[in-house]
C-alpha cells in the first residue's frame, strides 16, 4: 500500500505539521506500509502528477488552510481516498463558537460565551473575570490568553487582528480531555487524560515543548469516566467525524462543559494520540490499519 502525507500549510502551526507527519511516517513504516510526505504548497504540483498513485491520502495539517476542510474539500474534488473527516465537519469545528452553538443544541453544557467580531467591541463587564480570550478559527493553542482584568482583556483582543474573537468565562475545576475515533462502525475512546497544567493553562509551549507530565492518564470514577466518554462519542456522531479527534471538557464538579473538537490532533513524538493508543495497547500497524476504514 502506498500512503501520501500532504502536511505544512502556511498556518502558525506549520512547524507543527510538519513533526507530526514525520512522526506518522515513522509509524507507517514500522506498520509495513510506505509513504511519501508532501509539503504544500511547495509541492502541490508533484502531489497532483504522482496523485493516482497513491490508495491513501493523509492530511496533516494544523491551524487555516489544511484543518478547516480546504485540504479535505481539495482532495474529494480529485476523487482521492483520504482519512480525516469530510471538509464540512472540519469547516465547522474550526469554527469554535458555531461548534458551540450547534453542541448546546443536544443538550450539552457550554461556557458562558460573547463572540466578537474583528475589530468590534465588548461592554467588558458582561463577563466575570478571570476570562479565556481566543482567536475564533485559530489553532487550539496559539494567540490564546486567561485574562484577570479588562485592561488585560484589551491588550489580549488587539492583539488579535486576523480572527474573530471567542470570550469564555473559566469554569474552575478540572480539564479533561478525551479521544475518539471509529473502527469499523464503532466508535470508541481513548484512556481519559487530565490535563495538569504547570502554568496558568495549557498553552503552545506546555502542548508541545514540555516533557508531558503536564497530560495524566488517571483512573477515573465512572460519575466522571463514563459521562465523559458517551457524551464524546455522541459529539462525534453527531458531528459524524472520522479519524480520531480530541475533545476537550472543564468539570467544575457538577457538570461537564464542551470546549472544542480538534479534527486533526498533534501526531507528534510528543503528542497524546500516540500516547494514548500506546496506553490502550495498540501498536502501530493497528493505528494505520484504522486508518483504511
Amino acid at each position: 500500500m502506498q500512503i501520501a502525507i500532504l502536511t505544512g500549510g502556511t498556518s502558525s502551526e506549520r512547524s507543527v505539521a510538519l513533526r507530526s507527519a514525520e512522526n506518522l511516517a515513522n509509524w507507517i513504516e514500522i506498520a509495513g506500509y510506505k509513504s511519501t510526505r508532501y509539503d504544500l504548497p511547495n509541492d502541490l504540483w508533484v502531489f497532483l502528477e504522482n496523485q493516482k498513485q497513491y490508495d491513501l491520502i493523509v492530511p496533516m495539517f494544523h491551524g487555516k488552510y489544511g484543518e478547516d476542510g480546504q485540504i479535505t474539500a481539495f482532495l474529494a474534488t480529485l476523487g482521492c481516498k483520504y482519512t480525516s473527516s469530510d471538509f464540512s465537519v472540519h469547516a465547522l469545528c474550526m469554527n469554535k463558537y458555531h461548534t458551540n452553538l450547534i453542541i448546546e443544541t443536544i443538550g450539552i453544557h457550554i461556557p458562558e460565551t460573547i463572540f466578537l467580531k474583528k475589530w468590534g467591541s465588548i461592554d467588558t463587564n458582561a463577563l466575570p473575570y478571570p476570562r479565556f480570550i481566543k482567536p475564533n478559527q485559530w489553532g487550539s493553542s496559539v494567540s490564546n490568553f486567561l485574562v484577570k482584568n479588562p485592561e488585560e482583556c484589551q491588550n489580549a483582543i488587539s492583539s488579535i487582528t486576523a480572527d474573530d474573537i471567542l470570550i469564555q468565562s473559566l469554569i474552575p475545576g478540572r480539564e479533561f480531555t478525551v479521544w475518539v475515533y471509529k473502527d469499523k462502525d464503532w466508535i470508541h475512546t481513548l484512556p481519559i487524560v487530565e490535563i495538569c497544567p504547570k502554568n496558568e493553562f495549557f498553552d503552545f509551549e506546555e502542548k508541545y515543548n514540555t516533557d508531558g507530565s503536564n497530560e495524566v492518564f488517571i483512573s477515573l470514577p465512572e460519575n466522571i469516566q463514563k459521562p465523559l466518554e458517551e457524551m464524546s462519542s455522541k459529539i462525534y456522531d453527531f458531528l459524524d467525524c472520522r479519524w480520531v479527534v480530541r475533545i476537550d471538557w472543564r468539570y467544575d464538579s457538577e457538570n461537564m462543559y464542551f470546549l472544542e473538537v480538534n479534527t486533526i490532533p498533534g501526531f507528534t513524538s510528543g503528542s497524546l494520540v500516540p500516547k494514548m493508543w500506546k496506553k490502550a495497547g495498540k501498536n502501530e500497524k493497528e493505528f494505520i490499519e484504522m486508518l483504511l476504514y
